[in-house]
């Protein structure tokens, strides 16, 4: 999975983004390696561009995704956030984790847009599908927002709990049911045992006291079966989020 680097120039996936108004029609999709965080590297090649605030604007962001060897928790690094989609399909694969696995997604964003396409995954075993068709619709079909709704509707998690603010009580939980997506509340969540942490450093940029909001995220890493975290270039100086990918580990 994501062995080697993709250029993505036709107007899919998140190089659909203001397509027609950028100047440059291009992105780059890195390779996943095993690698240290210590070694972690930024990159000049633009993985992402769209509208922010009036303008165009161009994220760039690490030379490989990275898959942290060594790491009590099984943890994979990437940048725009639809990559975690392939990545929680691999951590299936590998038996990390099952279907219907907890979701905590710990985000400024909750990125719960329906994608145009939901992934066709049926099965009942990790046999039914191929990891190769999970990165080609992860690279073709969603997005930086829609990466959520589809794995709740092909039962890969089987609720995801939206933690947005400093605190991690009252978050809203979302689930599947009768083909649409569904609020509920859980104000319990300390009670129950979350597999997939997932984790969008542009948590860290909306000017939360940073104590407190390093806090909630080191509670639900402990809690982690898995990690999948992203930088977000759009909306974080890549910098300052390698910053707090450092003290979160």
């Amino acid at each position: 999975m994501y062995h080697e680097k993709k250029i993505i120039s036709a107007p899919i996936s998140n190089n659909r983004l203001n397509y027609e108004e950028r100047e440059n029609k291009t992105i780059v999709v890195p390779s996943l390696i095993e690698w240290t965080i210590d070694d972690v590297q930024l990159s000049n090649e633009i993985v992402i561009e769209a509208e922010v605030d009036g303008k165009i604007v161009a994220g760039k962001w690490l030379k490989h995704f990275v898959f942290l060897k060594n790491s009590k928790v099984p943890t994979w690094i990437c940048d725009n956030h639809n990559h975690v989609f392939a990545f929680w399909y691999d951590a299936l694969s590998r038996w990390y984790i099952q279907r219907w696995s907890r979701l905590v997604h710990i985000d400024q964003h909750t990125d719960l847009a329906t994608p145009s396409q939901i992934y066709n995954d049926q099965s009942t075993n990790n046999n039914d599908w191929r990891l190769w068709e999970i990165e080609n619709y992860t690279n073709t079909v969603l997005t930086i927002a829609d990466f959520i709704v589809p794995a709740l509707a092909t039962g890969l998690i089987s609720e995801a709990v939206m933690v947005t603010g400093e605190e991690r009580e009252w978050a809203g939980t979302f689930i599947w049911e009768n083909n649409a997506l569904q609020k509920t509340w859980n104000s319990k969540l300390e009670t129950q045992n979350p597999v997939i942490v997932d984790i969008d450093l542009d948590y860290f940029s909306q000017g939360f006291d940073e104590g407190k909001t390093l806090a909630t995220t080191k509670y639900w890493i402990e809690r982690a079966d898995i990690i999948t975290i992203a930088t977000s270039p759009l909306f974080i100086n890549q910098k300052k989020a390698l910053e707090y990918l450092r003290k979160l580990f």
